[in-house]
């Protein structure tokens, strides 16, 4: 029987707690001051504004209707950009960047190589094609079926 009476003193004292804590921080250019208020004024602010949006509409003023719309609609949080100004430069510099390096990594492995292996010679490739004819590999569409008329193991490097 107690607590059925205390429990709505203690919800009007809360709600009191509550009024005086949201009433504290001004609706005014709200956008501008949102990542500056703490995450418990930040709660507070949008149960204040849940709490006015939920009575007539034509009674709330003009900057509780743009905070309530800033606290629903705006950037911050989840919605917050992910990229800022100047991003598509600073990806295309990382990209231009890695791409030089690799470019030069590879030209370095590429001086530092010997000679080009045997088997890229073209009389490597060519002896390849008399082997692949006289032991019939691949006899359906390779070099050693009827008619074929293709360049076989020859590169044209």
């Amino acid at each position: 029987m107690l607590s059925r009476v205390a429990r709505p003193a203690v919800r009007a004292v809360a709600q009191k707690r509550f009024a005086s804590t949201a009433s504290e921080v001004p609706l005014t250019n709200l956008e501008l001051r949102w990542n500056r208020l703490s995450a418990q004024e930040q709660a507070s602010l949008s149960k204040q504004l849940e709490q006015l949006q939920a009575g007539d509409w034509s009674k709330m003023t003009v900057d509780q209707k743009k905070a309530a719309y800033w606290v629903s609609f705006g950037p911050h949080g989840a919605r917050a950009p992910l990229t800022g100004p100047n991003h598509g430069l600073k990806v295309f510099a990382g990209t231009a960047t890695v791409l030089a390096v690799t470019t030069a990594l590879f030209m370095w492995i590429r001086s530092k190589g010997g000679e080009r292996p045997s088997t890229l010679s073209k009389e490597w490739q060519e002896a390849s094609n008399e082997y692949a004819r006289e032991n019939k590999i691949n006899p359906i569409t390779g070099v050693a079926s009827e008619g074929y008329k293709g360049k076989g193991f020859v590169d044209g490097h």
